[in-house]
Order: C-alpha cells, then structure tokens, then sequence
C-alpha cells in the first residue's frame, strides 16, 4: 500500500484476514513507523506433515497446527487466518479462523475487478482501461484500485460481490473510499477465487488469471509481494493477490491464491502481526506458514 491517510476505525480485534473503536495510521511499506527490518538467525524448519487429499479431522487440525508453528517461530503474537481448498475434491484441507474477519488490504482488487468486468456484461476492456486492470492485480496499483473503487459506487462493490460470489463474513469499510479496509475471512477469499475459476465467463476468467498468475517485482509502490505463496511454495503460485499494510498497532500481510497442479488448491492465509514487526520479518513469517503447506500441496499422488 502506498497511501497514507489517518484512519478511524470501530473494530481492533481483526488483521483479512479474516482471512479485522480505535484509530489506524496506514504508512507506506518504505517508511513505515516500525522498526527496519531485522537480520535473524535462521530458525530449524518446523516439520509439516504430508497430507494427501481426502483428509480427517485429525489430518486438518495437525496441518493448521504446523502453519500455525511455523509463522509464530518467526513473529510471535501473530493472529492468522488460513483457508485452504481442494478444487478436485470440493474440500476443505485445513483452516485455522476461517471465517474471522481481518482486514483484506490489497486482496479486495480481486472484488473491484470482478465488479468491473461484471458491470460490462463481462466484456475485457482495451487500450488503458485494459493496463489499468492488470495493473492493479500483477503490479497492485493503489491509484487504479481507488479510482475503479470511486467510479463503481465504493463500499457497495464489497456488499454486491457478497451478494454475488455469497460472501459470508466479507463487510465494507467504514470509511467509504478506504478500500483497503475491507474485511473479509480466508473462506470468503477461497470462494472468491472458486467464482473467478469456477462461475466467469472464459475470457473474463482467462484475463484475470493471466494478471495474476505474473506478479510484478516489485509491485507498484516499490514493495517485494513475492512473499507467502510465491516464495513458499515450489514454482510459486498459479494466480496470486497479496495484501500490504500498516495500521497503528499492527502490520497487516496475507498471500492468498492458487497452486498445485493446474491451480487444483485455493490458499488464503491472512495476518495480522505485532506493530513492532519490520516487513522483511513480517513477509519471512507469511512465508515460513506457507512453506509448511508444501509437502502437502506438492505430494505425490495429489
């Protein structure tokens, strides 16, 4: 996120995820108010289990418990949010507060898309218009995102697209033209990505996939978003949206997307962390709980 603009807010419980009163200072990802980021030594892996789908409650709960371990060895005091759904077999493989609330950041560009493309029966715009999207889902564009979020009616793209995909814990901001504070659960981001691959028409849904599947690096605002599911797992995602921001005691983080085998599982893992946290030590935390999903994602016979 680039902007910065104070912010007041009547919920302090929540980070996207979910996959969220007091007052909330968002800083941009260069010149934050926390600490420059820390040189570690590196801490042993934890040991994620491999899990092949169909799975048993036991299987799910000792998955999250290592997603869970691995980001808390790196950051302490992280509050997570984790969705991940089998796209073969119509199944959750495992979640942790999947359907909380935490503060969405850049992962609503996925609901300010879909608003658009839907509001012209669906056809791929061209020229600028078409750069603009792209923009704003490879690169994460704030301009493009809040000039869309003005144009299409602001807070009521996160109400229609609830409506819409069924949202079930998915709330605007409330202040209007901050889009940034949409709240959304990890299970309400998994269900945004089945409706793209699952419910858009194929050119609508070709296009989207396309923007996301090449994030941009850096994104727009200068920020290295090849965190989580880009860096966590082998060859990276197959369409990834990320999220980046500071609030006034917290630093908000979350990869979300599709990998494995021709994008079969959807993954929506959303943080909120300490307001001490420096990115790199925050993006190292999102990574550490995507990596434990791995064994599991990229097993033989998945």
């Amino acid at each position: 996120m680039v902007r910065r603009r104070p912010v007041i807010l009547g919920l302090t419980a929540a980070g996207l995820a979910a996959v969220v009163g007091a007052a909330w200072l968002l800083a941009r990802p260069g010149g934050g108010t926390g600490p420059p980021p820390a040189t570690e030594t590196p801490s042993a892996p934890v040991s994620a289990p491999v899990v092949r789908p169909p799975v048993t409650g036991e299987d799910r709960s000792a998955l999250a418990e290592a997603v869970s371990a691995a980001v808390h060895q790196v950051v302490p005091g992280t509050e997570i949010g984790l969705a991940v759904h089998d796209r073969r077999t119509g199944s959750a493989l495992t979640g942790v507060n999947a359907g909380r609330q935490f503060y969405a950041a850049s992962v609503v560009k996925l609901l300010i898309a879909i608003h658009v493309l839907r509001a012209d029966e669906w056809t791929v715009p061209g020229g600028a218009e078409r750069d603009d999207l792209v923009a704003m889902l490879s690169a994460s564009a704030d301009g493009v995102a809040s000039a869309l979020w003005d144009a299409h009616g602001g807070p009521a793209i996160s109400s229609e697209m609830a409506g819409l995909i069924g949202l079930r814990h998915t709330s605007p901001p409330r202040i209007p033209h901050q889009w940034e504070l949409t709240r959304m659960s990890p299970g309400d981001v998994v269900a945004v990505y089945e409706y793209i691959g699952d419910a858009m028409p194929g050119h609508a849904r070709e296009f989207v996939l396309a923007a996301l599947a090449e994030p941009a690096d850096p994104a727009a605002d200068g920020f290295d978003q090849l965190f989580g599911v880009p860096e966590g797992l082998p060859g990276g995602g197959r369409a990834v949206k990320q999220g980046w921001m500071r609030v006034d005691d917290g630093l908000v983080l979350n990869s979300t997307g599709l990998a494995g085998d021709e994008g079969r599982f959807v993954v929506a893992l959303l943080t909120r962390q300490p307001g001490g946290t420096g990115f790199a030590e925050g993006r190292a935390a999102v990574t550490a709980g995507i990596a434990a999903l791995a064994p599991t994602l990229t097993a033989d016979g998945n």
